[in-house]
Formats: C-alpha cells, structure tokens, sequence
C-alpha cells in the first residue's frame, strides 16, 4: 500500500509540474506583460518622488 502512494504521489507531482510548466508556456506573453507593467508603475512612483516629471 505504501508503494502505491508513492507512486501515486509522484505521479501527480509530475502532473503538477508539467501543468504549471504548460500554463508558463501557453502564458508567457501575458505574464511578461503584467511584469512590464509592474516595472512602469514602479518606475513612475520612483520618479514622481525625486521631483522629476515627464513632458
């Protein structure tokens, strides 16, 4: 019985990680757009603190 749980345990570990690799792939674009974003709103608030304005 404890064999089985191994397995079955490693086998949805496995699924997890190929899941969660997939969704990366399938995703990329949008997850890089969302950390672009997140970089802008940074950058904005760094330079609204240091005086500087953008034209």
């Amino acid at each position: 019985m404890k064999g089985n749980k191994f397995i079955f345990s490693a086998v949805a570990a496995f699924v997890f990680i190929a899941g969660a690799v997939a969704a990366i792939y399938i995703f990329r674009n949008e997850i890089a757009d969302f950390f672009v974003d997140i970089k802008a709103r940074i950058d904005e608030k760094i330079l609204s603190r240091n005086g500087e304005y953008e034209d």
